[in-house]
């Protein structure tokens, strides 16, 4: 059995390793788990970071991308039909009989928004019933269709007291309500029928709920496995209580201690346990006395609950996590996270402010701030640390808080010569400038802003050499105070003996609410910023802001983050609708056309964090609270320099011998978006060409077949790229 599950995850990993590299993986924690079911040897799980296979030796996650629409999942359950998993927001899907796959059976619970309450699914002959927070519904299996959900049991309104443990026994289904239990009779095959199902009296309150195997109180407690109670550390966690104390004329709170399990779910395998809790799952062989194994971490992604992403310079992308934690990947393994100030503290108490803190420059230098703590300077891409800046030591930067020494920065960008890094601090007075260089120094431009929190931030460097830096701002830390734009202009500090100051500041007003994120559009050198709820950009010629007149497809959405793509595409993250890319009318920033991603096309989940797009790989990064996703388009890769001395890759084609009856495409990349791609036998024929739209981000597929749609001969091949003045060749063999 060890070994057919190990077999089993390996296949599944290298089916989706494929599927990535075409278009869209998920990177996910895999916690908190809400449910759990015995599976071919395991465990699957139902997690906030998708449906997580976990055995002694192999561990696997689904995700949207493997068709469950969306990654967070309350509940699971086997029945003769299959394996059925539902979404927090009742999604049902059924895994595909190959094991590899799952299909949606049905969404029309999801426009209720009503939660379904984790583990609360019970099956009894082909019907599912589901408990949402304000009410109980009845699902068919056969025919992936709703029956009748019910918002009242006996006395009690489901939306305002939540099912607290359902069970089924036979042709009746107990529900326990606070403390109150009810049972009713099911006809399971005519539940369509059942005209007195919605009626609350046809249910007959349970005089002692006790009495009802399935609704009794679980031993949260102990760790009993085949009556052996477990007394291990690591299974426990220690709890404070309070209670009252009643003494003569007198009452008190007292406080006391105890240990209370971890451990929700016990899974039989074939030597021994698995045993899982909300945020730990562990190996336990009950036939060897003390014999633990910690299964909980997922190596695939180890850093915890993302919010802020920021590309890398030579492909691949940067996270940061709620818990102060970050690492980075090259789009296929992560790196074991790193905690800056020793992990002590995290980003939690910032994350509603939508921090974009991280900047990296094209050396491998990296900067960050730790909300309250410090700002922090490492080397070699994250893994060297180089400099640690905190209030208590006296630097010129602003303490938001006097006592204890507290400072506060939303955002950071690079300086326009790379030199260093820039962030606004701040400050009631009015925010102020910071620059950090490489090798440690620090200057500030004292009190220039125009509010008191400076928030997202970017630079450049005007035709003089003069430092133009663009700060949104912010009359508070709330999102929803309204904000400024801030264009400061500056000397650099190499021209001005090291120090940043002689700061000019011009302030465009009535940004309501404040901005959250700005990005700097090389293409057509101009400013596009984001608050909540609008999209404006920075109209220098004629001196103002100015929001599209048209976002055609985009409408009612909350902003959360924005970056643009080598086309001058921007692309907006959402906290609820997933993301859209704005597409320009010809030149006009004034007229937008929206494309829409979201959990059903592939994204983990339809609240985007931030939003990063990586011209090397040509990989969209969204963050999401439990992972991250990766959508991979050929139009997104930068290709400027292909075909030319700086080019960090020759033109290439693979797979070479090409089988075109094993292989999907013969990949032709690393050439300009200029180019044309000629494909030619042996005997010079043209079979197929390619320029335009098909040589988007320099890459083609080609499946083997000429311009009828037949497919070429087996023999030699050769393709030509022609590039305005330049030219490449490459031999191929194609072999059936």
């Amino acid at each position: 059995m060890k070994i057919y599950s190990l077999v089993f995850i390996l296949l599944l990993n290298v089916a989706t390793a494929f599927a990535g590299l075409e278009e869209w993986l998920v990177y996910s924690s895999p916690f908190p788990v809400h449910d759990a079911i015995p599976h071919w040897g395991g465990a699957l799980l139902a997690t906030s970071g998708g449906i997580r296979y976990r055995t002694i030796d192999g561990d696997y996650v689904f995700h949207s991308e493997n068709g469950l629409e969306t990654s967070d999942y309350r509940a699971v359950v086997k029945s003769p039909l299959g394996i059925f998993a539902v979404s927090e927001f009742g999604v049902v899907a059924q895994m595909n009989d190959d094991g590899k796959r799952w299909s949606v059976l049905n969404r029309s619970y999801v426009k209720n928004n009503a939660r379904v309450i984790p583990g609360m699914v019970r099956n009894a002959e082909g019907v599912l019933v589901i408990g949402f927070e304000s009410r109980l519904a009845f699902f068919d299996l056969f025919t992936s269709s709703s029956l009748l959900t019910v918002d009242r049991i006996g006395s009690h309104s489901l939306t305002v007291n939540t099912i607290t443990q359902m069970t089924i026994r036979g042709d009746s289904l107990y529900i326990r309500i606070g403390d109150a239990s009810y049972v009713r009779y099911m006809d399971w095959k005519n539940v369509a029928t059942d005209v007195r199902l919605s009626d609350p009296e046809s249910w007959i309150e349970v005089s002692d709920w006790r009495t009802v195997d399935g609704l009794d109180v679980v031993d949260s407690m102990h760790v009993v496995v085949e009556d052996d109670t477990l007394t291990e550390d690591f299974l426990y966690e220690v709890k404070v209580r309070h209670k009252k104390i009643v003494e003569k004329d007198s009452t008190w709170d007292s406080s006391y201690t105890e240990n209370v399990s971890r451990i929700k779910w016990y899974i039989p395998t074939q030597d021994g346990y698995l045993l899982v809790g909300p945020r730990e799952i562990y190996y336990y062989d009950s036939k060897i006395t003390g014999s633990f194994k910690d299964l909980s971490k997922n190596d695939v992604f180890k850093l915890g609950e993302p919010y802020e992403l920021k590309t890398m310079p030579m492909g691949g992308v940067m996270a940061l996590s709620v818990d102060g934690g970050f690492s980075y990947t090259d789009s296929k393994i992560w790196a074991e996270p790193k905690y800056p100030n020793d992990g002590v503290g995290s980003f939690m108490s910032a994350y509603s402010s939508r921090m974009k803190v991280v900047s990296v420059l094209p050396d491998g230098y990296v900067f960050m701030h730790l909300w309250g703590l410090g700002y922090f300077i490492y080397s070699q891409w994250g893994e060297r640390w180089e400099h640690s800046y905190y209030p208590v030591d006296g630097y010129c930067f602003d303490n938001f808080l006097e006592t204890p020494p507290y400072s506060i920065a939303v955002a950071s960008t690079p300086a326009p010569d790379n030199s260093g890094f820039l962030t606004a601090t701040g400050n009631n007075d009015g925010y102020s400038l910071v620059y950090f260089s490489k090798n440690g120094d620090v200057s500030c431009a004292k009190q220039i802003g125009s509010a008191s929190i400076g928030g997202p931030i970017q630079a450049r460097l005007a035709e003089d050499g003069s430092w133009i830096v663009y700060v949104g701002t912010r009359k508070g830390t709330s999102l929803a105070d309204e904000g400024d734009l801030d264009v400061i202009t500056l000397p650099s500090p190499k021209s001005n003996g090291g120090e940043l100051g002689k700061a000019k500041v011009k302030t465009y007003r009535g940004i309501s609410p404040s901005p959250i994120d700005m990005v700097y559009d090389t293409i057509d050198n101009r400013l596009w910023l984001q608050s909540m709820s609008m999209i404006a950009y920075y109209d220098e010629e004629n001196d103002t802001l100015v929001a599209p007149k048209s976002t055609r497809g985009l409408r009612g959405a909350e902003y959360t983050s924005m970056d643009i793509d080598v086309h001058g595409n921007l692309w907006v993250g959402t906290a609820n609708q997933g993301a859209f890319r704005l597409t320009r009318k010809g030149k006009s920033a004034d007229t937008l056309t929206a494309m829409h991603f979201d959990a059903r096309g592939g994204l983990m989940s339809d609240n985007v964090s931030d939003i990063a797009i990586d011209p090397t790989l040509g990989i969209a990064w969204f963050a999401h609270e439990h992972g991250v996703t990766q959508y991979r388009r050929k139009d997104l890769r930068y290709t400027g320099f292909n075909m030319t001395d700086s080019a960090k890759a020759d033109v290439r084609a693979y797979p070479i011998p090409f089988r075109p009856k094993e292989h999907r495409f013969l990949i032709i990349e690393n050439f300009t978006e200029d180019a044309m791609v000629s494909i030619y036998n042996r005997g010079g024929a043209l079979m197929r060409s390619f320029s335009g739209e098909d040589v988007l981000g320099g890459r083609i597929e080609w499946d083997g077949t000429q311009k009828n749609g037949k497919l070429v001969a087996p023999g030699v091949y050769y393709y030509v790229i022609n590039a305005g003045s330049k030219k490449k060749k490459g031999k191929f063999i194609i072999i059936h």
